[in-house]
């Protein structure tokens, strides 16, 4: 379902009576909104109609085509209202395949508030292109939704077979059309649905044609791998690959990178930080004392008691603009979903800003780690074993998603001025410091030759790669725009690119 949508379809009955519906002809359906997960047939219909992947069906009249229209309606009318557990008398009488027939109905039609009636509380709706199903009426409503905005209007399914006989379960075997009747090619799928009492549908599984054909290699690849497969056991189970933490072991590697180059490498601009000469550390103090420029405000409203010590501007500009990015990921980091797992956050922001990437990236690594098994009593699915559902990984909301504390907009306030700020210390302020040119030379002179301006500079480009990590689900505008960005992102609250889809 999530590679096409639907569009209007056309829906054609044979002359056959299924518990007061005609049954269903060749079906055309809405975006390959891969149908459901689980195992269906349906009622008692009339014999059903297929119609092939070629387009060719048997004739079927206008009048059932009216009837059908007539029962969709009222198909549509007797489902439960979202969120209410009563049902109808006339939707006890549903068959299974009616409902489907009807979901379909309502996708074509683009009737998202049909579709939310006909679907339970909660249901699992696994498409096999996804690791996971999309879990509850919320949750599926949503991709739906988010399908419907990417996928081309003209991409709608066809029904080619459909199970009759079982009001709680339903097979269907379908393929997309787009155009005029244009075959869509690797488009043919079957979907598995299932129904609960209230004849809503509960669970889906859909399963599309595969874009590569590797024909009898599979063969050779099934014996090859069945003796390893076998040996894994449970391990090989593809799923388990998210409990490796992969993730974390290669920011764990870029730490060792990163303490190698900055505190060792003879390769790299300056001295190793082990060795940092005495007057680069008596630089950076005086820079921590007047961070922000907190003591320059305080010796000129004479309220200074510790002596202002003036540094190169340009040092001074770079040293507050990588505390003020810093400090802008305070909000973000109590709030981030995947940094939940990570204990004493209060303690970890602290070290931030005193020796950045030093302390940084090891909270990145432990943020990356896998998210933390759910208890088995509290993860339970119905489209999943018992033991699956008790391994089921705890979900978090997408980075970037989440609310920020009331405080944020004024935090992103001040690290937005410290930027502005920032940049004119560093191209005017101190005028006895020279102008452009000489400020530029001093540039060029200082990386290429002090290891903490240097390693400061890196320390940028990679609070840059943090903040992509952080704000996945942010509006470019504030995904993308190194700094400001983020400043932006805490003054608007936290706001997703998308609510739904976040």
């Amino acid at each position: 379902m999530q590679r096409l949508a639907g569009l209007q379809g056309r829906s054609r009955f044979t002359g056959c009576h299924c518990s007061g519906i005609k049954a269903l002809q060749p079906y055309s359906v809405p975006l390959r909104t891969s149908t459901f997960n689980r195992h269906w047939a349906l009622p008692p219909a009339a014999a059903y109609t297929p119609r092939n992947s070629s387009g060719s069906s048997s004739n079927s009249s206008r009048s059932n085509h009216q009837r059908h229209a007539a029962r969709q309606q009222q198909l549509t009318a007797a489902a439960v209202p979202a969120g209410s557990s009563a049902v109808t008398q006339q939707q006890q009488q549903l068959q299974g395949k009616d409902v489907v027939i009807a979901f379909y109905d309502a996708y074509n039609k683009r009737d998202l508030a049909a579709i939310s009636n006909l679907i339970a509380d909660d249901i699992s709706y696994h498409d096999l292109v996804y690791d996971e199903p999309h879990e509850g009426r919320e949750g599926v409503m949503s991709w739906l939704k988010k399908i419907r905005r990417y996928a081309p209007d003209d991409l709608k399914f066809v029904i080619e077979d459909i199970t009759d006989g079982d009001a709680t379960k339903v097979g269907v075997k379908w393929h997309v059309e787009c155009g005029d009747g244009v075959f869509f090619p690797f488009s043919r799928g079957c979907s598995f649905i299932t129904l609960n009492s209230s004849c809503q549908i509960q669970t889906v599984r859909d399963v599309v044609e595969p874009s590569t054909k590797p024909g009898d290699s599979t063969l050779v690849l099934l014996g090859a791998l069945t003796p390893l497969i076998r040996k894994l056991g449970p391990a090989a189970d593809p799923a388990n690959l998210k409990r490796l933490p992969i993730a974390a072991a290669a920011v764990w590697a870029l730490y060792v990178g990163y303490l190698s180059i900055v505190m060792l490498s003879t390769a790299v601009p300056g001295a190793p930080a082990i060795a940092t000469p005495p007057e680069v550390f008596e630089e950076i103090l005086q820079e921590s004392i007047n961070l922000w420029w907190i003591n320059d405000s305080l010796t000129a409203l004479g309220l200074s008691f510790i002596p202002n010590v003036p540094c190169p501007p340009v040092s001074e500009a770079v040293f507050n603009f990588v505390l003020g990015w810093c400090l802008m990921f305070l909000p973000v980091m109590l709030t981030d979903g995947p940094s939940q797992k990570v204990e004493k956050k209060g303690a970890w922001f602290t070290a931030i800003m005193f020796i950045t990437n030093v302390f940084f990236i090891p909270f990145m690594a432990l943020r990356a780690m896998p998210e933390p098994l759910e208890p088995a009593a509290a993860a339970t699915s119905s489209s999943s074993s018992s033991v699956a559902a008790a391994q089921r990984q705890r979900k978090v909301a997408v980075p970037g998603s989440q609310r920020l504390p009331s405080w944020s907009p004024a935090l992103g306030a001040f690290g937005g001025f410290i930027g502005v700020f920032a940049i004119y210390w560093a191209l005017a302020g101190r005028p006895e410091f020279g102008d452009l040119s000489a400020r530029y030379d001093y540039f060029q002179t200082t990386f290429n030759s002090n290891r903490v301006f240097w390693a400061f500079m890196l320390d940028m480009g990679l609070f840059y790669i943090w903040q992509l990590s952080f704000l996945q689900a942010a509006p470019a505008q504030y995904k993308y725009v190194p700094y400001f960005g983020l400043a932006g992102w805490l003054i608007a609250g936290g706001t997703a690119a998308d609510a739904e889809e976040a």
